[in-house]
């Protein structure tokens, strides 16, 4: 038996149909590229203001150092250039030897300086290998944490290796710390360790006195040129510092606009 199939007429599209379609799926591609474009901005944003934040948190960190360096080497100044005055009134005269000797022992003490400073740049180098420091809107932004980081961080490096050179052979050659520099900084397993300290550096001192020991530092002729050496380097560490601070605050300011903006 002749099995008959039914014919279904086929529609022709028209070209403006084709043209509709075309239409519809290059906006339906457009539309999700741009999706996609706004949402990985989006993204971006969002870890830049992440990182930026976290670049204040390491500058406010950086502030508090800051601020105790600048009162460290102010007070070494102060103290260093008392004891050019010092070695002055012994060389005129002015002092005996026992004297002038008693008198500098006096402020060793307080006399301690070398501390130095190290910026925390953590968050700068993720910002930076994040690609987060493109994003950055503000292009002076950008010049102030580049210098701050890269420019001022380079000649800070360089200062902190002068800086432990001086010191070292200051401490050293010219001005011997019964005990150590950081003597204070050692705790013993006794009931009045301060006590012991004192009795301790005392007993040292006259040690130091009664055999000689100061005759190649306190009482050298050379000592005031090495304490003047430590002065300048303990001055320009301290204009560093003053300048670090300044660079700082300015810094927090900039990021802080920069974030409240975006």
């Amino acid at each position: 038996m002749e099995v008959h199939h039914p014919h279904h007429p086929t529609h022709k599209k028209k070209w403006s149909e084709y043209i509709i379609e075309f239409v519809m799926l290059f906006a339906a591609v457009t539309l999700g590229f741009f999706a996609e474009n706004v949402r990985e901005h989006q993204l971006i944003e969002h870890k830049t203001h992440q990182n930026l934040q976290s670049v204040i948190l390491d500058l406010k960190k950086d502030s508090i150092l800051i601020r105790d360096r600048i009162y460290e080497y102010d007070k070494a100044s102060k103290y260093l250039d008392t004891l050019n005055h010092y070695f002055l009134d012994y060389k005129t005269n002015l002092l005996t030897a026992d004297e002038y000797l008693n008198k500098v022992i006096a402020i060793e003490d307080s006399l301690n300086f070398g501390t130095s400073f190290y910026i925390n740049n953590s968050s700068y180098k993720n910002t930076i290998s994040s690609g987060s420091f493109s994003s950055i809107k503000s292009i002076e932004l950008k010049r102030q944490i580049s210098d701050y980081y890269e420019v001022y961080a380079s000649k800070l490096y360089d200062n902190n290796k002068i800086l432990d050179d001086v010191v070292e052979f200051y401490t050293i050659n010219t001005f011997p710390k019964p005990g150590g520099r950081f003597k204070n900084n050692i705790k013993l397993n006794n009931v009045n360790p301060d006590e012991d300290f004192k009795k301790n550096n005392d007993a040292l001192n006259t040690y130091y006195k009664n055999n000689g020991l100061f005759n190649k530092s306190l009482l050298s002729n050379d000592f005031i040129i090495y304490n003047q050496k430590a002065l300048d380097r303990v001055a320009i560490y301290l204009y560093l510092m003053k300048l670090f601070n300044e660079k700082n605050n300015e810094l927090i300011k900039s990021v802080t606009v920069e974030i409240n903006e975006n």
